[in-house]
């Protein structure tokens, strides 16, 4: 463990004593393996956050119905290591929600859109992670139509795929971001800031836990509880006024 993490358990390990709890919760990664980015999760250790899960009680799931004991897992990005461990998801009936910018579809190190449909015929699902994968607060009306309102077009006609859920990337958003993703029709909109499923900020985003450099021992702490301290901070860091 890095000095970085030792402080996140500990911080998780926090709200775990004086904030326990069942909630459902979502959890995301950006890939399984370290063969394309940093960001990835060794297999290994993904396996053993998901044998966590299953421990403590915790149902994977592909949407949250029940507001405890139930987890979904999500994906950013569409990096290609989904697609090289797509038989262990199969084998353990794990379908993840996976994010996808249009840019970034079949260039190097992401999944190609003939892999995304392969998966996403098995059961995985896919929705939308804007067209460029830029910080949205930084785009005029224009800009954000393209982003967000085309990106979907884009995505659907090119997956022929339904889609009707957003992440912002790199978590940042404004008020402009969500009344237009809104506007756009999607139904679900998908934060960078830890909390339960039913926890929502703002204009109705749902909460998201980044969980792929946290210790299989330290998921727990996440599942029964984590951090309002974390909440406060990611807030504080991905709100644009």
């Amino acid at each position: 463990m890095n000095y970085r993490e030792i402080i996140k358990s500990v911080i998780l390990f926090g709200g775990y004593l004086f904030h326990r709890n069942r909630d459902s919760k979502v959890l995301f990664y950006h890939d399984v393996g370290l063969n394309y980015t940093k960001m990835g999760t060794p297999l290994e250790i993904f396996q053993a956050h998901v044998d966590q899960i299953k421990k403590m009680g915790f149902d994977i799931v592909k949407d949250i119905e029940t507001k405890q004991n139930q987890v979904m897992i999500c994906f950013d990005d569409g990096w290609s290591g989904l697609y090289d461990a797509k038989d262990y998801f199969v084998k353990e009936n794990i379908f993840p929600t996976i994010f996808v910018a249009v840019d970034l579809i079949g260039t190097n190190g992401y999944m190609t859109a003939e892999q995304i449909k392969e998966l996403a015929d098995k059961g995985f699902v896919f929705q939308a992670h804007t067209w460029s994968h830029e910080d949205l607060t930084t785009f005029d009306a224009k800009g954000l139509h393209k982003e967000l309102v085309e990106a979907k077009s884009e995505l659907e006609k090119a997956l022929d795929i339904q889609i009707d859920a957003i992440c912002f990337p790199k978590g940042l958003y404004n008020d402009q971001v969500v009344s237009v993703s809104i506007e756009a029709g999607y139904k679900k909109l998908y934060s960078s800031i830890w909390g339960g499923y039913y926890d929502l900020i703002g204009m109705g985003l749902i909460c998201r836990n980044l969980v792929q450099d946290i210790p299989p021992f330290a998921i727990k702490y996440v599942l029964q509880g984590a951090s309002p301290y974390l909440t406060k901070r990611y807030l504080k860091r991905h709100y644009k006024q």
